[in-house]
């Protein structure tokens, strides 16, 4: 039979439910892994909305820069401007227009730090100063020279409208800077304008772009905890019900059901379980009552396995024990039919267990008579040593039966019958049998043929002659092992009915 699969790790598993350690419980795994996508895609949106909140902000921000800086290039007076020599220091009428003019501009929007015009020198990379307003920081006087070899973005400004891709620093401080040419009538540069954006108004737009990130991160966070929680409950409730049924089935309390209200596949899975357990309740239901007709093992062995049930058996080397009570004919005449069968119960039952406890099987009882064998159903290496060993125990068991008839008042009955106390007398031999279901089809019973059983029964009988309780044939010595075989005298050979040979019998010392 092939090894069921994952036993190792079903070993591992304790046997209730409530001994799972936290991470073994399936909802805390489900749960655990749909929050864990749940969290990496958030975390991966969040990202993704701050990367494209501050890129959309700046964005913003820089175009605001551009269309400032254009439009304060297109009011200025370049005709004013261009009479007034680039290295003047002298301040005009019109500086101070423009000052007033940049300050008005820059106090419009809150996030313009400074305007400022610069002029164009023979030197590509070198300008000076015409107008500086800033809102706190250092200004450029007139005529002051600025060195731009580092800014390409404003050097292209002189052409062209421009605007910085990443802050810079430079004396003036760190700034996202826009420009616009000014452009003579003649179409040459004269100057640009600037509008700058000091670095902390641009930490103070990521900031806020991460603050709402973050807001609405808590937000889709706390409604997953409390969404998975709500989930893991709906789960958890189920499933703990369930391996709790399931453990309580597995310790045999098969009335267990679970009748679970749901419309899911919980509610299906607690249909399934009700309609199992009613049928292993049934099932050993079954074999609870075949067992009181039979023996249990032919009653499992049956249940286990159905092809069994059909007429016919197997060879089989199997020790028949065959026992009866010593002077029961008499005793049934002197009793009252309640009086014999209390008596015989309580004999019957407690030689019936015995006989479980040893791994034999009880096939019929005759009155008083029992016939019991060793090693079928099931086989049993150990067969005869098991037979010899319940024979003992049976011996011993019915002198503490006459003790308890004696408290209950059964043995003045048996002593009104003239029988002081019963003795079993017990014949046990080993030997060759067919062993299988005899009769019909529609009636059968389990049970052994061959002469092994016939010279059990002889043996039985020929404890009347020789005065013993119980005798064993030279086959069964010769199985037993050495602590039973040093216990077992010779009564010598006797012939019996049915054997032409005589039978050499041994009984315990």
């Amino acid at each position: 039979m092939p090894a069921a699969p994952h036993k190792d790790a079903a070993q591992k598993l304790p046997l209730h439910p409530g001994k799972l350690q936290i991470w073994q419980h399936f909802h805390i795994r489900l749960t655990g892994l749909y929050a864990g996508a749940v969290f990496l895609a958030l975390v991966a949106i969040g990202i993704l909305f701050y990367r494209l909140g501050v890129d959309v902000e700046l964005e913003g921000l820089k175009r605001r820069l551009l269309t400032t800086a254009t439009a304060i290039a297109f009011s200025v007076d370049v005709e004013k401007l261009s009479s007034i020599p680039a290295d003047s220091a002298e301040t005009t009428p019109f500086h101070r227009k423009m000052s007033e003019y940049f300050k008005r501009v820059a106090s419009a929007d809150p996030d313009i730090e400074s305007v400022y015009l610069l002029r164009t020198t023979a030197a590509r990379t070198q300008f000076r100063f015409f107008v500086d307003y800033s809102k706190g920081g250092r200004m450029g006087a007139p005529g002051e020279l600025y060195e731009a070899r580092n800014l390409p973005v404003l050097l292209q400004g002189v052409t062209a409208p421009s605007v910085e891709d990443e802050p810079y620093t430079d004396e003036f401080g760190t700034t996202l800077s826009g420009y616009a040419p000014l452009r003579s009538k003649n179409g040459g540069s004269i100057g640009i304008v600037g509008v700058d954006v000091k670095v902390s108004r641009i930490a103070a737009i990521t900031h806020q772009v991460m603050f709402t990130v973050l807001a609405v991160f808590g937000v889709a966070m706390f409604l997953l905890v409390l969404i998975s929680m709500m989930g893991a409950r709906n789960v958890r409730e189920p499933i703990s019900l369930i391996t709790e049924a399931m453990s309580d089935v597995a310790r045999g309390k098969l009335d267990t059901r679970l009748k679970l209200k749901r419309s899911d596949e919980f509610g299906l899975m607690s249909l399934y379980f009700d309609r199992m357990a009613e049928g292993l309740q049934e099932r050993e239901f079954i074999r609870e009552t075949f067992g009181r007709y039979m023996s249990e093992d032919v009653a499992r062995a049956l249940l286990e396995r159905r092809e069994l049930v059909k007429l016919g058996g197997e060879e089989r080397v199997v020790t028949v024990l065959f026992s009866d009570l010593e002077g029961y004919s008499t005793i049934s005449e002197q009793l009252t039919p309640t009086q014999v069968v209390e008596m015989l119960n309580s004999y019957l039952g407690a030689m019936s267990e015995l006989i479980d406890t040893h791994h034999g099987c009880v096939l019929e009882f005759l009155g008083d008579a029992i016939l019991a064998v060793f090693g079928a159903p099931h086989h049993d290496a150990d067969h005869c040593a098991q037979a010899v060993r319940c024979a003992l125990a049976m011996r011993d068991r019915v002198k503490t039966l006459n003790e308890e008839w004696r408290r209950t008042g059964l043995a003045r009955y048996l002593k009104e019958s003239g029988v002081e106390q019963l003795s079993v007398r017990i014949g046990i031999h080993t030997g060759r049998v067919v062993a299988g279901n005899l009769g019909s089809p529609t009636m059968m019973k389990y049970t052994v043929i061959g002469d092994a059983v016939n010279l059990a029964e002889r043996l039985e009988q020929l404890n009347k002659e020789l005065g013993s309780t119980i005798l064993v044939s030279g086959e069964v010595r010769a199985e037993l092992p050495e602590d039973l075989r040093r216990k077992m005298v010779s009564r010598g050979e006797h012939t019996v009915k049915g054997r032409e040979q005589p039978v050499s019998v041994y009984s315990p010392g």
